[in-house]
């Protein structure tokens, strides 16, 4: 069973690996070229790092001692491994939960024999496995790339720092795993764990400004202990205690999940909805939302896009109240104030509003748009689409429809979520300009838009590896929009990236270049795809 489990768990392997390769050894090599090569210019970089830095303090800890490479290296990269990892740990415990269970994996290995603890118990050891070697690579590319730059990096903090990323990173798998097993669906289970996950990250990312926030983050999120520990940081120190605490909690929560594990059905929830007992009827339903082409799908994930509406409106009412709070808190910090001032024309506290929220938002919809994705490949690899063309349905139908209807829930997310930044803003006596509050709401349509037509790409072409090649290239856009302007790339290899193309409408007005690429990229990539829905058989 477990060369079994092993080979389901390769590709999220060699994934992760070269994610975390090419990123370590990109971050590492690039210290020379943004903090300079002598004592003063690195001095200088820290200094302004300390300052700036506290913008990123939502994706990132709060920088110290970046001066060095150690210290740069600790909250560059390692600050913002945990979220790369954490994101395949759910993804993989998702998979591991009901994604077998809808493939009758986990039907057959019960059948053959296999009980219950032990398959749970090899999938942990599988991807426990798999999330070592994948975190040894990635610091040894680190350690390569800080050498090759001419900087290199004691090995046993490296080391340290290894192992408090390995114990978060399966604590975050087996909260996660804990979580699926009460949803149905490797779908509903991505979307719930990744929901429990955001929580816990935020929360502790806001904790980071927030102090208030600070006793919530110790109680529930497993990032607040890996933040202890920073052993490359000039004065820093490798926290044991929380580090063994992150294991034990992912041990406990493993065991949790056995236990809901064998008090629920197979491919049943843990707990059931009562249904009220209806009489049997053969005709169809009469509502008639769903007999409109594409109001029809809407209303099929009404829930699904309530609850994304109401999570991201509160996301951003919060996030708005507390702009001021957080801009007061940094303290003699006159350059960036001086450079908010100018961007939000007057107005600091809405340019850092804009900046927080409309950064946080947009990977918020790239990750609703991989959820639709992966939705269409499940209904390519389960059946469902076969049935929808046999209604029958034209292929050309099924991606218009696909198309349009996550325009639509795409419009709705957005609306009642800057809905909710404006009020935010409004209660903590912050103006958000309401002309450019909706621009830069419609230019988020074509940028959330952009990354679906690129899946209906991958989708009418491979199905089966869409959601992991679209994952793949959020997170290298992500990266190159991050990495670009500290390395001083052209402008072309920016214009790459989605989030380069967004740009800040909000303060700056429309990059037309942007959005327009954006717009091409929407029409040809579900027009690309239309024509290779033609061309494939179904399921294959």
């Amino acid at each position: 069973m477990f060369r079994l489990t092993w080979r389901l768990q390769r590709a999220g392997l060699l994934a992760m690996s070269a994610f975390g390769i090419f990123y370590g050894l990109v971050q590492a090599a690039a210290y020379n070229a943004v903090a300079g090569t002598t004592p003063a210019a690195r001095l200088e970089f820290g200094q302004q790092m300390e300052t700036v830095g506290r913008q990123f303090s939502l994706f990132l800890p709060l920088p110290h001692g970046v001066e060095t490479v150690g210290g740069f290296i600790q909250w560059r990269v390692y600050g913002a491994l945990p979220l790369l990892f954490g994101f395949w740990a759910l993804l993989s415990a998702a998979g591991a939960t009901r994604g077998d269970e809808e493939r009758g994996l986990v039907e057959q290995w019960l059948g053959a024999g296999v009980g219950r603890a032990r398959y749970l118990l090899t999938r942990v050891g599988v991807f426990a496995v798999a999330a070592a070697i994948a975190i040894a690579l990635t610091s040894a590319a680190i350690e390569v790339g800080a050498a090759g730059a001419g900087s290199v990096l004691p090995a046993q903090p490296v080391g340290e720092v290894s192992l408090a990323l390995l114990a978060l990173t399966l604590a975050v798998y087996a909260m996660s795993m804990a979580a699926a097993q009460f949803v149905v669906g490797r779908v509903p289970a991505t979307g719930l764990t990744g929901l429990v996950v955001a929580v816990t990250y935020f929360i502790n990312s806001l904790s980071r400004t927030v102090t208030s926030l600070s006793p919530v983050a110790r109680v529930i999120s497993p990032f607040y202990y890996y933040d202890l520990s920073r052993p490359l940081a000039p004065g820093g120190t490798f926290d044991l205690a929380a580090t063994i605490g992150l294991s034990v909690a992912a041990a406990a929560l493993v065991a949790v999940s056995l236990w809901l594990f064998r008090i629920r059905d197979l491919g049943a929830p843990l707990y059931r909805v009562p249904v009220r007992d209806r009489p049997y009827t053969d005709k169809p339903s009469p509502n008639p939302l769903l007999r409109l082409p594409v109001l029809s799908i809407v209303y099929e994930q009404r829930l699904g896009v309530l609850a994304w509406s109401l999570a991201c409106a509160t996301l951003a009412f919060y996030l708005a109240s507390i702009g001021r709070q957080m801009l007061d808190l940094v303290k003699g910090a006159t350059g960036f104030r001086a450079y908010l001032t100018l961007i939000g024309h007057g107005d600091p506290y809405a340019a850092l509003t804009g900046f927080l929220w409309f950064g946080i938002f947009q990977a918020l919809l790239a990750v609703f748009a991989i959820t639709q994705v992966a939705r269409w490949s499940s209904d390519d690899n389960e059946g469902r689409l076969e049935m929808i063309l046999s209604a029958p349905v034209s292929r050309t139908r099924v991606v218009l429809e696909r198309a349009a209807g996550l325009l639509v829930r795409t419009a709705l997310i957005i609306a009642v979520s800057s809905l909710g930044l404006y009020a935010g803003a409004a209660s903590a006596s912050i103006m958000l300009n309401p002309g450019s509050l909706t621009v830069a709401s419609l230019v988020l349509i074509p940028f959330g838009l952009s990354f679906a037509a690129i899946g209906a790409v991958l989708a009418g072409r491979a199905p089966r590896a869409a959601v992991g090649v679209l994952s793949a290239y959020a997170f290298l856009s992500y990266l190159l929009t991050e990495l670009g302007p500290l390395v001083k790339w052209p402008d072309w290899t920016l214009k790459l990236s989605v989030f380069s193309l967004y740009d800040s409408p909000l303060t700056n007005g429309v990059d037309w270049t942007g959005l327009g690429i954006m717009s091409a990229v929407t029409i040809a990539g579900f027009a690309i795809g239309t024509v290779l829905m033609q061309r494939r058989d179904v399921g294959a």
